[in-house]
């Protein structure tokens, strides 16, 4: 791969093919749209929470947004300075880090209500229901291409956000956002389809980056930066920086939640600890005195007699953290220099790191204290009523929307309150398509105007509908 290609400015579609377009950076464009200014009102990790303090889908955007442009200029100065390659003597950190400054905003956008609980609602949905819809006498299962099915039946937010980043009206365009293949690639982890997940994945990868319906523009992307396939270098340091923000954000958000103590972290750092002491690697030894360093907090805090000591020494050992995870994977980005470029990298940056570790130790604490907490779970439960009732008011509706079958009164009605937003899309999408292809639309017309929703849009729809 070559960066004069990785970092290609080109758009799907050339400014100036629709006259009223308004020639903005992908920064400007994703700031002033409605779709961002919604991740406001969407879960990180507590749906419907009243607490203003806890993360929402917004700030941990924003927070992603900042440490990978941190991580950028890292990059950027230390392949600079190690002459790695000459594109580098001739563009600037900005170039380099921007593009994942605009992708940590957007990297979620495509994530349905209630965080990632509304995923696996989708998902099950569409594999419990899927077999038993008709378009008239046929089953839809018989219309639809296998490709389309998978699509369906492993539905996923991240392929939802490139769907709906370059198919969602912007502006009164018909193109999307329309941002840079850069910052586009960046946020693809997984590029791949979902037929091809089933019956063609030598990499291992575990979720699908893009539906049949954006397969055109994944291949645009794929040749234009010579991806043969592989994901964008880029992508890899999106991915620290993600990891980085909500695994160090969770513990503080569980903590203002009362889920979690301070006392029950360091208990697991505690048994952790007895359990590192088996090794003597520096990663290891790294990993026992990034743990230590919490306790060390914590004492100072006690020491100068601070209000909320434990919390305070949690949001001091996250910033600590955070630098400490940004340098392990800037060193990694730097000596797996050649793979990333060869697309042969397995694994991701914090692979053998300390970093690394630590990522597990809070994972574990976090399955085991926070993401299984009912103050968690219960809200998560009634957003899958939620969304199983949404699709089962509009999914039937559609399926016989823009067809010559008969479609009741209440169809017609039930139709009539999706979004324009969203039927504009069909339409642009669907004209001179194949009935197959235009059911798989109006399909997709339905799962994007609900994972579109916020999390209190979406309930209020509910109880509008059913309460």
């Amino acid at each position: 791969m070559l960066w004069q290609q990785l970092m290609s400015p080109r758009h799907f579609v050339h400014v100036g093919q629709e006259s009223n377009l308004i020639i903005r950076d992908d920064y400007d464009t994703i700031i002033c749209s409605t779709l961002f200014r919604r991740l406001q009102d969407k879960a990180q990790v507590f749906p419907l929470d009243d607490d203003d303090y806890v993360r929402t889908r917004l700030t941990h955007s924003l927070e992603v947004s900042a440490i990978g442009k941190r991580l950028g200029t890292q990059v950027f100065r230390r392949l600079r300075d190690a002459n790695m390659d000459s594109w580098f003597s001739h563009h600037t950190e900005k170039d380099f880090a921007d593009v994942l400054l605009c992708a940590g905003l957007v990297h979620d956008i495509g994530n349905p209500p209630f965080g990632h609980f509304g995923e696996y609602a989708i998902r099950e949905w569409f594999q419990n229901k899927l077999g038993s819809m008709y378009l008239g006498s046929r089953k839809v299962s018989e219309i639809l291409t296998e490709w389309q099915q998978e699509d369906l039946l492993h539905f996923e937010g991240n392929a939802q956000s490139l769907r709906l980043l370059s198919k969602t009206p912007y502006l009164g365009s018909r193109i999307g956002f329309n941002l840079s293949f850069a910052v586009l690639s960046s946020i693809m982890k997984y590029p791949i389809s979902s037929i091809e997940l089933k019956h063609q994945n030598p990499r291992g990868y575990r979720k699908m980056g893009y539906h049949y319906a954006e397969s055109e523009l994944f291949r645009s992307m794929d040749e234009d930066m010579g991806l043969n396939g592989c994901r964008h270098p880029l992508s890899y340091l999106l991915e620290a920086a993600d990891d980085i923000a909500y695994r160090t954000s969770d513990l503080e958000d569980a903590m203002v939640k009362k889920v979690i103590s301070l006392q029950q972290i360091l208990e697991e750092f505690e048994r952790q600890r007895i359990l590192l002491a088996e090794h003597n690697t520096p990663s290891h030894r790294m990993v026992l005195q990034h743990m230590e360093k919490l306790t060390e907090l914590y004492q100072e805090e006690k020491l100068n007699h601070r209000r909320k000591a434990e919390l305070t020494a949690v949001q001091r050992w996250n910033q600590y953290l955070q630098s400490v995870m940004v340098q392990d994977a800037t060193d990694s980005f730097v000596n797996h220099y050649e793979e990333l470029m060869q697309g042969t990298l397995r694994g991701d940056l914090f692979d053998g790191t300390a970093s690394g570790y630590i990522i597990e130790i809070i994972s574990e604490l976090s399955d085991k204290c926070i993401y299984s907490n009912s103050i968690k779970t219960m809200p998560e439960l009634f957003g899958r009523r939620v969304i199983h009732s949404l699709l089962d008011q509009f999914m039937p509706a559609a399926i016989l929307f823009d067809t010559d079958e008969p479609a009741t009164f209440i169809d017609r009605r039930t139709i009539d309150t999706v979004s324009d937003f969203y039927k504009s899309m069909y339409y642009s999408e669907s004209a001179g398509k194949s009935e197959g292809d235009r059911l798989y639309l109006r399909i997709l017309m339905i799962t994007d105007y609900i994972s579109g929703m916020t999390d209190n849009y979406a309930k209020r729809l509910y109880q509008d509908l059913y309460v």
